[in-house]
């Protein structure tokens, strides 16, 4: 017979979505035990000539991803406003549609700035995309990552999601 002193909690799928205008970039992982481990990660490449058309490919096609991997929370990146406003809109109507997508399946939505997941992931809120990237390979115990820097941006966000719980 054994005996367990502590409570075996149920794993838990974090979404990460790192928003853009014509790239989201995705990402799962699996916390268990106090253990993160990738479940998949990718881009959704959006090539529709007008912005109506973009926004519902998005919406029809981030509902599929997410179904597909039941994650129990999401964790977005908050918009910081840049030099360009023209990008700043585009991906800020992206990013209502992820936010409204998330909402209608009813998926708890924690949102960060940049710097938040930065310093939590890599341990400086400056670091650039490689040092982040190479640090959700350790954190995931990978020793690539598969996409583009989206999709490892979105990983790193789905692990400082998986801090708040």
């Amino acid at each position: 017979m054994t005996y367990s002193t502590g409570q075996v909690k149920n794993p838990i799928i974090f979404l990460g979505l790192d928003p853009g205008t014509t790239r989201i970039g995705y990402g799962f992982v699996k916390k268990e035990g106090g253990k993160l481990s990738l479940i998949d990660c990718g881009a959704i490449e959006i090539k529709k000539p007008s912005a109506g058309e973009r926004l519902i490919f998005l919406e029809r096609k981030l509902g599929q991803i997410i179904k597909a991997c039941r994650p129990g929370v999401a964790g977005i990146e908050k918009l910081y406003f840049g030099k360009n406003k023209k990008t700043a809109l585009g991906v800020a109507e992206s990013r209502g549609v992820m936010l409204l997508t998330l909402g209608k399946l009813k998926i708890p939505i924690l949102e960060f700035d940049p710097t938040d997941i930065k310093r939590t992931v890599a341990g400086d809120g400056h670091c650039d995309k490689k040092t982040l990237a190479k640090m959700v390979c350790i954190t995931l115990g990978e020793k690539s990552l598969p996409g583009p820097d989206d999709a490892h941006d979105a990983l790193a966000i789905a692990i400082r999601a998986s801090f708040e719980r």
